[in-house]
């Protein structure tokens, strides 16, 4: 057998073994996957517990200014968020200190966006000596993933017919 004949045999066994090994192969697909959809990030987490500071302006027996401090804590519910809140501010007129509120709170806002939070709220205090049922609302605005800023009506009034309005801005940091 020439040497030709022998590399046209091996040629021809080689794509016969070749074809049917081929044959036997799973078919695969090489289309590209689908562009998965980019990350949406859930906004901000209200979920949680945080701290504040507070300044007010408080419409009293006389106008005065107050500073103080806070602290709560939120629950959420998709759009809803329940929690509470605790606070106590000092006041004064003119430079004078004219004297304190200690307020506790509940909150009951809804999530306009993830990042913006509008509530009620309705707790007792006691303020100036005297003990007061609290009502208002506010609206709460996430700055960063652990800071908001806000404001807050509140209405103030006792038993005795008395009342008061309070304006006041917000801080609070957030913490896991």
């Amino acid at each position: 057998m020439s040497i030709l004949k022998k590399i046209s045999l091996a040629a021809l066994a080689t794509a016969a073994m070749t074809a049917g090994a081929s044959a036997a192969d799973p078919v695969i697909d090489y289309t590209p996957a689908p562009a998965q959809p980019a990350y949406s990030d859930p906004g901000f987490d209200w979920n949680r517990f945080y701290a504040g500071v507070n300044g007010a302006y408080v419409n009293a027996a006389s106008d005065v200014w107050g500073i103080g401090a806070l602290a709560g804590m939120n629950t959420q519910f998709d759009q809803m968020v329940f929690g509470f809140e605790v606070s106590a501010q000092a006041n004064y007129d003119g430079g004078t200190y004219y004297g304190a509120q200690y307020d506790l709170t509940g909150r009951a806002g809804y999530l306009v966006s993830d990042d913006v939070l509008l509530y009620g709220v309705g707790g007792i205090g006691h303020h100036f000596g005297d003990a007061v049922g609290i009502a208002g609302a506010g609206i709460e605005f996430a700055v960063s993933d652990d800071v908001t800023i806000g404001s807050e009506y509140n209405w103030s009034f006792t038993d005795m017919g008395t009342s008061s309005h309070a304006i006041d801005a917000k801080a609070r940091w957030y913490f896991n």
